[in-house]
């Protein structure tokens, strides 16, 4: 296991042979994401996509309480004082989630505890997303009298359904992890002391997969969750038939023809 240095000690990076760790590390604020913190994800996401050896990305919170318990309010009075500061904010932070949403291995999003406002953002950027049973989701922005950006509510309807994700923003109410499931915000809810071990089985499980395979299926479906008028299908296609080109495709079949587990080298 591999620890990497970050720009903010609160952002854990960490390598675990095929599976990277990215750790919001602020758990005496429930792991509250402060500007640094946000700000230090985009870089930690490259390092992971530039690294070969890296087939998946897991995003979690430090301890059993939180996920990540929205942003850090605390310094809403430096970072969002007035219009100019406040669209900063707001930039720094969409990079951030789109850091997680556009990158090209697969994420999974473990959760534990609290996953409020923006820590609920960053799950709902990734692919897959397990959690706890102590696991609670909400949307408080209309709590707080701000103005929520249209941005989160479109992560939102593509995970949920626009109807569903309605209900969400303007009660402001809290879902527990069976609910959430029902709604489809998750797709599995574990015992918190098993939640760990089983996120790693299925991260392994996609690390085991053909890494050329995974960067076409993940292509094409960000494609289609664009507008129509903005995808590009012929980018979506070339990399599909990439994969027909490979050694992986030629190890693939071969693993299958001898009943063996096929050794993929993303090639």
């Amino acid at each position: 296991m591999i620890t990497l240095n970050t720009k903010s000690e609160r952002i854990i990076a960490r390598t675990d042979g095929a599976i990277g760790w990215i750790i919001f590390n602020n758990p005496a604020k429930h792991n509250a994401i402060s500007m640094d913190m946000a700000e230090a994800v985009p870089a930690v996401m490259r390092d992971f996509e530039n690294d070969p050896a890296i087939r998946v990305i897991v995003v979690a919170g430090s301890g059993e309480k939180a996920f990540a318990a929205g942003s850090d309010i605390s310094g809403f009075e430096s970072v969002r004082a007035d219009p100019q500061k406040n669209r900063h904010y707001n930039d720094v932070n969409e990079a951030s989630y789109n850091a997680v949403y556009e990158c090209s291995k697969p994420t999974i999003a473990m959760i534990r505890g609290y996953c409020i406002g923006g820590g609920l953002d960053f799950a709902t950027s990734c692919d897959v997303r397990f959690c706890s049973d102590n696991a609670v989701f909400a949307v408080p922005a209309g709590k707080l009298g701000l103005g929520y950006g249209h941005e989160g509510i479109l992560r939102f309807g593509r995970v949920m359904g626009l109807m569903r994700a309605r209900d969400l923003f303007l009660s402001g109410r809290r879902l527990g992890a069976e609910e959430a499931l029902r709604l489809g915000l998750v797709h599995r809810v574990i015992a918190l002391a098993e939640l760990e071990a089983e996120t790693t089985a299925y991260a392994q499980t996609i690390a085991d997969n053909a890494p050329l395979t995974l960067a076409a299926i993940k292509r094409a479906f960000l494609e289609y969750e664009k507008d129509p008028a903005m995808r590009n299908l012929t980018s979506a296609q070339s990399m599909i038939d990439a994969c027909f080109r490979s050694k992986d495709y030629v190890e693939g079949r071969a693993a299958f023809a001898a009943k063996r587990k096929p050794q993929f080298k993303g090639e």
